[in-house]
């Protein structure tokens, strides 16, 4: 333990004993030479590895030395020397490792049998501030995405291998401990969770059949272990900043802009009518300057100055005073987080338990910004004898997000000498005087809000053992959200002013229910021909119901704001409520034989009520095949590999995520006078396609697993290709029959991809443990077919040569590119006064962009000058992580991820025509003027609406997204306060980022927080 302690003295040694006794051997599994294997004497230092050929040798203090044998993937032996100068050690394969249970759909299976595309994420010694799921897995699987979740709330979207469907859902599944998930990622406490298996193939996930077709996250939680009921405590607080500061132009910015927007818009005016009379061109003298007005000697220059820029009276004021408000700091702030945990647990031949309650108290950067909630979480597992087994698992959440956040981007549009409230102290609305900015702390300083969610989860199951090998597992899932949202704008705020007081009740409230109804038979013929057949019935029902009251002119008092909504004279009531039912029959079968043939096949069947009544079902197969080509002889004799195996898997799923009643004709109801009389008509505003199907997702995948060099390094290659049919699109239709458009089946889009995953230990020493990660993936996709109406192809006279499938211009949709693929006009650059001449002929001037005319037609047209140019979406990802271990006590550890080719646009290069740059602030970038001839920013109010176009700017960028220290305080010091597995950290999420990206943060496009924890977490 001294070594602990004092780490930071101690290095690694070999060192030479005084009396000399020298041990020699060879380290072997299976015969085969162990290369690395670590031989240690126990107890001490003093060590060695094994070379190439699996030999060792070691000079030892006494010939009655004990020594450790051990290497990565195999069970550690010891073995005293007793004089002995030759010990040869045969080290047994840790099966614990290599028989790593994974979760797969309905069932488990160890890792070595997978047959599909599967990653597992342990959550094991994390020391991250997050409040989702989502959080966790940012960047460190291979071909799925998590969006950054920069708010107090955090969470964020998930994507697996890419867009599939154009508009239906795109989102994973989620399995929450055997049961499918409906509810919010965010009530699901990362402290909770054991591990996350996320199936990407089409085969793996198509045991899930009809929402599987963007993949399944898996999310098994904790349960109890063998021994004594242990108590853990877990705590982290931690403080958030800005990464990157995007500032609007300060006070003297400010008024530089302004003058610059008056003389562009002004050019008659003389040379320096808009300067500061402080600081005046030259040639031109205060009173020449004064004269442009006729203003006389003792005027106040400045008062003159500001008047001609246009300043309000608050702005003209503010400023004389010196009087300047910071509206972007004010808006920002350090943010507090606070998370706690607790939990106990324990397991004995009759009963398992863990339970669990967690707090969380989080502040955002944006003042204002505020997430409260509380989750708890019971598991429960009872054998009530030999034969049968019932669980209970559930989890509760409350959610307080009862304070609107101050409006930031309202705050980069306030003028700096505006002011943030009127002289009786009362906020003021127009801190400019000017409607064409708001206050931004309005809602925050004036409305009621009261927004608290509560949500409830629980899940009954019971496991029988039949005869003959059959298990029988009956389990049946409730889920409940109920949402409050109600507020009140008074009477006296700048939003309830005109309604004389605005109140507002939304309720919200969701029920489901899922029943799951599984058969297993698992048995082994002649110990080399292994069969797991499961069989699955599954019914389903989901209930929403909504309702919405709001007054206004609340009297007699409107003190009592949401609560007496009713007291108003302008009622509005509505309500909406919605039901789905579904249902599904499930067959699956694995075949192993001689541990090295691995054979799966799956077949699904759904029902769902949201589609047509000529196609209410749909079904799913898949097939997958895995061979362990270590396990034949011809790869026996090759040493140094450890797994190799090879994986190839088919499959189709499907995606129902459309509107409820997106199949069925919709009735909607309007008053109108007949006869002098008030009645009510129905009309139809939705045409039925009883037609209506599944959109399917055909997916093949190939890939291999390896581990090589004693396991030192092992990892995965994915190849995949999809292709979705059957694409749930909304089809327009001519105005002339009285419908805009009917939900149908039309189109396809292909997917492909490459994902490679590497985890390797460079270092393994008694002292020092060196562990990385290293992820990559691109994923490309294509629409490969729309609507199906050809069009003809015409040669450059206007013959007809050929046909092709139309596009969908207005959706930005094109046969054979990229739903994310950039179909714009190409800027070159700004226009520059020697070019004015040129410009004319397109209608610019100097400081507009300048468009790429395809064609040199003299004109920009859509269809002959707008190119392909690029992507939205990563073209490459890569994330590589890096794990320490010092002294058996201490541990370091860093990840970094990066997103690469894609681009997005940024208007704020263009200064665009509608932006009052004569009447508000801005973001400070820079812009084009005779003086500052720029060629990468346009003149302030540039041309940008003949034609409208949009300036891309490259969003790749590298991020350090995780630093982590922690320290593992010894149980010898820890246990005299009957305390164990003590450990304190420290961990920074993205202190670090590279990019060229010039507007917040490249990857959420919004202000980003840097988190600084320290977290605290140990054992009873």
């Amino acid at each position: 333990m001294k070594l602990c302690l004092f780490f930071s003295l101690i290095s690694w040694s070999t060192g030479a004993y005084a009396q000399n006794f020298v041990v020699t051997g060879k380290v072997t599994s299976n015969g085969e030479s162990v290369i690395g294997a670590t031989v240690q004497v126990k107890g001490k230092i003093a060590g060695t590895i094994t070379d190439i050929d699996g030999n060792y040798r070691l000079t030892l203090e006494n010939s009655k030395e004990t020594l450790v044998f051990s290497f990565i993937g195999y069970q550690s032996k010891e073995v005293t020397v007793n004089g002995k100068n030759v010990i040869n050690v045969e080290l047994e394969e840790d099966v614990a490792q290599l028989e790593e249970v994974v979760v797969v759909g309905y069932g488990t299976m160890r890792k070595k049998d997978l047959t599909g595309a599967i990653t597992r994420i342990s959550t094991e010694n994390t020391t991250q501030s997050v409040t989702s799921v989502a959080e966790m897995l940012r960047g460190t699987v291979a071909g799925f995405s998590a969006g950054f979740g920069t708010s107090a709330k955090g969470g964020g979207s998930m994507l697996i291998r890419g867009e599939k469907s154009i508009n239906a859902s795109n989102s994973p599944l989620i399995v929450l401990d055997g049961v499918i998930f409906n509810g919010d990622l965010v009530d699901i406490n990362p402290s909770d969770i054991e591990t996350i298996d996320i199936l990407k193939d089409g085969s793996s996930a198509a045991v899930y059949g009809s929402r599987a077709a963007s993949g399944v996250v898996v999310i098994s939680t904790k349960q109890g272990n063998e021994g004594k009921p242990v108590i853990n405590f877990d705590m982290k607080i931690g403080m958030q900043n800005l990464t990157r500061n995007q500032r609007p132009f300060n006070g003297q910015e400010y008024m530089v802009m302004r003058r610059d927007e008056k003389i562009r818009s002004n050019p008659s005016r003389p040379l320096g009518y808009f300067h500061n009379p402080d600081n005046l061109p030259q040639g031109v003298d205060l009173n020449t300057w004064l004269s442009y007005t006729g203003a006389s000697a003792d005027s106040n220059p400045a008062e003159i100055w500001l008047n001609r820029l246009a300043f309000s009276t608050t702005e003209i004021d503010n400023y004389l005073a010196g009087r300047e408000t910071d509206w972007y700091d004010a808006s920002f702030q350090n943010a507090l987080r606070q998370d706690y945990n607790v939990s106990i647990s324990g397991k004995n031949d009759k009963v398992s338990y863990y339970w669990s309650l967690g707090s969380i108290n989080n502040q955002g950067i944006v003042v204002g910004d505020q997430y409260k909630t509380i989750r708890s979480r019971l598991n429960l597992k009872v054998n009530v004898t030999d034969w049968l087994q019932v669980g209970f698992q559930a989890h509760y959440a409350t959610r307080n997000e009862s304070v609107d956040e101050v409006d930031w981007e309202e705050a980069i549009q306030a003028s700096p000498w505006g002011g943030k409230y009127e002289e009786d102290g009362s906020l003021k609305f127009y801190p400019n005087d000017d409607n064409m900015s708001t206050n931004p702390f309005a809602s925050y300083e004036q409305r009621d809000r009261f927004n608290v969610t509560q949500t409830f989860n629980a899940t009954l199951n019971a496991k029988i053992t039949l005869p003959w090998g059959f298990v029988y597992e009956m389990s049946y899932s409730d889920y409940n959200n109920w949402q409050k949202n109600h507020y009140f704008d008074p009477s006296t705020s700048m939003a309830g002013e005109k309604y004389k007081g605005h109140a507002v009740r939304r309720n919200n409230s969701a029920h489901s229910w899922m029943f799951d109804n599984i058969l297993r038979w698992n048995r082994t013929f002649n110990k080399i021909h292994k069969l797991d057949l499961t069989l699955l019935f599954n019914l389903e029902k989901n209930e929403t119901w909504s309702d919405k009251a709001e007054n206004s002119n609340l009297t007699p008092s409107e003190v009592l704001g949401w609560h007496a909504v009713a007291n108003g004279t302008n009622p509005v009531v509505g309500s909406d409520d919605t039901v789905d039912t579904g249902n599904a029959m499930m067959a699956r079968l694995n075949y192993n034989l001689m541990d090295r043939y691995l054979f799966t096949a799956s077949f699904r069947r759904d029902g769902y009520s949201a589609f047509g009544s000529n196609n209410p079902y749909a079904n799913f197969p898949a097939f997958a095949f895995g061979w362990r080509m270590n396990e034949e002889n011809f790869m026996r004799a090759i040493s140094w590999i450890d797994n190799l195996k090879f994986r190839l898997s088919w499959g189709i799923n499907g995606n129902r995520s459309i509107g409820r009643y997106a199949a069925l004709a919709n009735l909607d109801s309007e008053k109108y006078l007949h006869n002098g009389s008030t009645v009510i008509g129905i009309y139809a505003t939705r045409l039925p396609n009883e037609n209506l199907k599944w959109e399917k997702t055909e997916a093949y995948n190939i890939g291999f697993d390896f581990a090589i060099l004693g396991n030192r390094l092992n990892g995965t290659v994915e190849a995949y290709y999809m292709s979705t049919k059957d694409l749930l699109l909304t089809r327009s239709l001519p105005d002339i029959i009285g419908f805009s458009g009917v939900t149908t089946n039309l189109g396809e889009v292909r997917n492909k991809g490459f994902e490679l995953s590497l985890n390797s230990v460079n270092i393994d020493h008694k002292n020092f443990r060196w562990s990385s990660s290293f992820i990559a993936s691109l994923n490309r996709n294509e629409i490969a077919h729309l609507y199906g109406e050809m069009v003809d192809v015409l040669d450059k006279d206007g013959n007809v040569i050929g046909q092709r499938e139309d596009d969908d211009i207005q959706n930005g949709w094109y046969i054979g590119h990229a739903l994310d693929e950039i179909y714009d006009y190409k800027i070159l650059g700004v226009w520059q006064e020697d070019e004015r001449e040129e410009a004319a002929k397109y209608g610019k001037e100097p400081g507009d962009f300048k468009i790429w005319d395809v064609n040199n037609d003299g004109e920009y047209l859509p269809e002959d000058d707008k190119v392909f140019q690029g992507h939205k979406r990563p073209r490459f990802s890569f994330g590589i992580g890096n794990t320490m271990e010092f002294f058996k006590c201490v541990d370091f550890s860093f990840f970094i991820r990066s997103d690469l080719g894609h681009k997005s646009s940024n208007s704020h290069y263009t200064h665009p025509t509608d932006y009052y740059y004569d009447r508000v602030n801005a973001y400070k970038y820079d812009y084009w003027t005779p003086e500052n001839p720029t060629n990468e920013f346009a003149r302030l109010g540039s041309n940008t609406k003949s034609p409208s176009f949009n300036v891309y700017k490259n969003r790749s960028y590298v991020r350090l997204q995780e630093v982590s220290l922690a320290y593992r305080i010894p149980n010898k010091i820890s246990s005299k306060w009957s305390v164990s597995n003590a450990r304190v950290y420290i961990n920074i999420s993205n202190p670090l980022l590279i990019t060229g990206w010039n507007y917040w943060d490249p990857e959420s496009l919004s202000p980003a927080p840097r988190t600084f924890t320290f977290g605290i977490n140990f054992s009873l």
